[in-house]
C-alpha cells in the first residue's frame, strides 16, 4: 500500500509539468493556426477582388464595338461588303450531304 502511495505521488509530480508542457503547445499551435487563418482569410479578400475586377475586365472586352475597333485597328481586318458574302444553306433533303 505505501509503495502504491509512492507511484501515486511521483506519478502525480511527473504528470503535472507534463500537463503543463501538453497545455502551452495547445496554445502555441492555437495563436499559430489563427494568425495562418487570419494570413488566409486576408488572401481570400484580394482573391475576391482580383475576380472582380477580372469579370469586369472580360465584360469590357466582351464589348461588340471594342472588338469591332480591336479588328478594325490592330488587326487590319476590314468588314466584308455585301456582294462578297456567300450564304450557305444546308440542303432540305432527307440525307446528311455533309460529304
Amino acid at each position: 500500500m505505501k509503495k502504491l502511495r509512492n507511484w501515486l505521488k511521483y506519478g502525480a509530480i511527473t504528470l503535472v509539468p507534463i500537463l503543463f508542457f501538453l497545455n502551452t503547445w495547445q496554445s502555441f499551435r492555437f495563436a499559430t493556426l489563427r494568425k495562418e487563418i487570419r494570413k488566409i482569410e486576408m488572401d481570400q479578400v484580394g482573391l475576391i477582388e482580383e475576380n472582380k475586377r477580372r469579370i469586369i475586365a472580360i465584360s469590357i472586352l466582351n464589348f461588340p464595338a471594342r472588338i469591332r475597333a480591336l479588328a478594325e485597328n490592330t488587326l487590319g481586318l476590314k468588314r466584308p461588303s455585301v456582294d462578297t458574302y456567300i450564304e450557305i444553306r444546308p440542303s432540305l433533303g432527307g440525307k446528311n450531304t455533309d460529304g
